[in-house]
């Protein structure tokens, strides 16, 4: 078997090591910022408002909600979305 080998210098070692632990850094961060919000406590604190206006909002189907049996659940990054498109505004 005939082996080579390859002197890529240590400059060049760290900066792909360093490259590799953004990455996984970037990819662990990634879930968190879509992650589920549970309760209406939750998504309440989420879009700042009184937890009685998720209820209300829920109830008329005017935000992006999910449901887990009885409890409410809402993805960050929908309601994100619906806050940029004027959130609880009444049309």
């Amino acid at each position: 078997m005939n082996a080579f080998a390859i002197d890529l210098g240590d400059e060049f070692v760290e900066q792909v090591a360093r490259r590799a632990a953004d990455l996984i850094a970037e990819r662990q961060a990634a879930p968190q910022e879509d992650a589920w919000l549970r309760g209406a406590d939750k998504i309440a604190a989420y879009i700042d408002c009184p937890r009685s206006r998720v209820y209300a909002l829920a109830s008329a189907h005017r935000i992006p909600i999910h449901r887990d049996g009885s409890a409410l659940i809402a993805k960050r990054s929908e309601l994100d979305q619906w806050l940029l498109r004027g959130g609880g505004l009444r049309t």
